[in-house]
């Protein structure tokens, strides 16, 4: 009875040891089943704005746009799967190797086991041991038999729970790269078809190109279009700046070329605090345009310039603050809709191309606070928001402000 509990308390004790031996794969191989699920839901919301942007059946810089960010999502899957695949890789050979040691030693264990229970079976008699100690020449000398059927005794016991021991190891072991090996087999089943869909949207994209180079005038005068919206929009952004500055000089209990109040450096202070933590803009969506200049996505030597972002989403998409401030202005600009501008402090955050607004100058709203609806070119079956940042004169990167996705 007593061999029996420690037998159970042995198992308890393995399987413990064990399990805390894995955690460090385990949270490895969580955190790709975690980026691999989020993968999966980009991919599904980007297929629906891909089927949004097809209804017309016909090649836009919008579905070129959306396509390119779903073969970007299914290559990151693809990395993605195959990084599992080599944890897997590598804990099915690490547990072979393991298996094969373990079964090395329970075979040489089982032999001396064997072969210490026969002995104790021919020594059980009771008289036998007693006639054993009787026969010692001296005290001393039955002491020493005396310590050594003791130690028999405890080297056997010890040997059947190192043989309990190895056998529990080898049956975890063994249920271990059963499993590995059905999860090998279902990554390599996903990596298949994650290949196939890849090369399908590849083929899909080359095709959309095809159709967008031969609209080359047409995507030239619209960029040329852009850049002068753009323009536009900039200059009356420092326009308000300017007057803010202005307007500064004649205010009293002020700070800063720009006339802050206590209140606003605070907020501005607390804006500024927040780099990599804002709300997105938009409940859903990707950015389809980034910062800066970089070259433009049909149209060969030309590069293109965004002050801001563009993030494309689905169609009523909502547009809202990403932080506490004060609506100063609500524009209307050909090619860019409307346009409501948030101050925060010293610093102020551009929402473009929107349908419909739901503030007006004056508010103060909070973060994520809706603000308007994003508009819909239903020429180019699109949905885009054009984000800007801005402290003081200087543009920045909303990328680098927002949470990362």
């Amino acid at each position: 009875m007593e061999f029996l509990k420690s037998q159970k308390l042995i198992l308890f004790f393995i399987v413990s040891f064990l399990l805390l031996n894995c955690s460090v794969y385990a949270q490895d191989i969580s955190k790709l089943k975690k980026q691999k699920e989020q993968n999966a839901k980009d991919i599904a919301y980007t297929q629906k704005l891909l089927q949004t942007t097809q209804k017309k059946q016909e090649a836009s810089l919008g579905l070129l746009s959306v396509l390119s960010r779903k073969i970007k999502l299914q290559e990151n899957m693809i990395d993605n799967i195959q990084k599992e695949l080599d944890y897997t890789d590598s804990k099915i050979g690490k547990t072979k190797a393991e298996i094969s040691g373990l079964e090395q030693k329970y075979n040489q264990l089982q032999k001396q086991y064997e072969k210490l229970i026969l002995y104790a079976h021919r020594q059980k008699n009771s008289r036998d041991k007693l006639m054993f100690l009787f026969a010692s020449k001296d005290f001393n000398q039955a002491y020493k038999r005396y310590k050594y059927l003791q130690q028999f005794s405890e080297f056997t016991r010890k040997r059947g729970e190192e043989l309990v021991e190895t056998k529990v190891k080898l049956d975890l072991k063994l249920d271990g790269l059963k499993l590995a090996k059905k999860e090998k087999q279902v990554l390599l089943a996903l990596n298949t078809k994650a290949s196939e869909n890849l090369s399908s949207q590849k083929n899909q994209q080359s095709g959309v190109l095809s159709q967008l180079k031969k609209k080359e005038k047409t995507l030239r005068r619209n960029l040329a279009i852009q850049r002068n919206n753009d323009k536009k929009l900039e200059k009356e952004i420092r326009k308000i700046i300017a007057e803010q500055a202005r307007l500064a000089k004649k205010k009293k209990n002020v700070s800063g070329a720009y006339g802050l109040t206590p209140e606003e450096k605070a907020l501005g202070e607390n804006f500024g605090q927040n780099m990599g933590k804002f709300p997105w803009p938009t409940p859903t969506g990707f950015i389809s345009q980034n910062f800066g200049q970089h070259a433009h996505p049909v149209l060969k030597h030309v590069r293109v310039n965004n002050d801001g972002i563009d993030i494309t989403t689905k169609p009523q998409s909502i547009c809202r603050s990403i932080f506490k401030g004060e609506v100063t202005h609500i524009l209307s600009m050909p090619g860019l809709n409307m346009v409501v501008i948030i101050k925060h402090g010293d610093y102020m955050t551009v929402y473009s191309n929107l349908a419909r607004v739901m503030v007006k100058k004056g508010d103060l709203v909070s973060a994520k606070q809706e603000i308007g609806v994003v508009y819909t070119d239903e020429k180019e079956n699109q949905t885009i928001l054009k984000f800007q940042m801005w402290k003081e004169t200087t543009k920045l990167n909303p990328s680098l402000w927002l949470l990362k996705q």
